[in-house]
């Protein structure tokens, strides 16, 4: 069997440095020999989701999609480094259940204000 996967999930606002923040990681991860794929927001809308608008339910159809491929990425062995906006509780919660189901764990870091994943 391969080796265990994970998946760092950053979100907040437009423009508060969560995809400069992943693009970061990822080659730091990669040179540590980790297979990583970078799931940012707006790529992934435009690729996968294209056509869905910015309403709630599109929105979170869309996080839910960045879900499942972080959650199938994991699930086979790499590191998916996400970085959407993701302002819906319920939503959030979704694809942290989803996330546990492939990949065992989630981490959090209590004491960050607004960290709940």
């Amino acid at each position: 069997m391969s080796e265990q996967g994970f998946i760092l999930w950053f979100t907040g606002l437009s423009g508060s440095g969560k995809s400069t923040l992943a693009n970061h990681i990822a080659p730091i991860l990669r040179k540590r020999g980790l297979k990583v794929e970078v799931l940012d927001g707006d790529e992934v809308r435009e690729n996968l989701s294209k056509g869905l608008t910015f309403s709630k339910e599109d929105r979170d159809t869309n996080i839910r999609r960045i879900g499942w491929v972080a959650a199938e990425v994991a699930k086979h062995g790499g590191v998916a480094v996400c970085a959407p906006i993701a302002p819906y509780d319920e939503t959030r919660r979704w694809v942290r259940r989803t996330v546990e189901a492939a990949a065992g764990v989630v981490g959090a870091s209590p004491g960050l204000p607004g960290v709940d994943m």
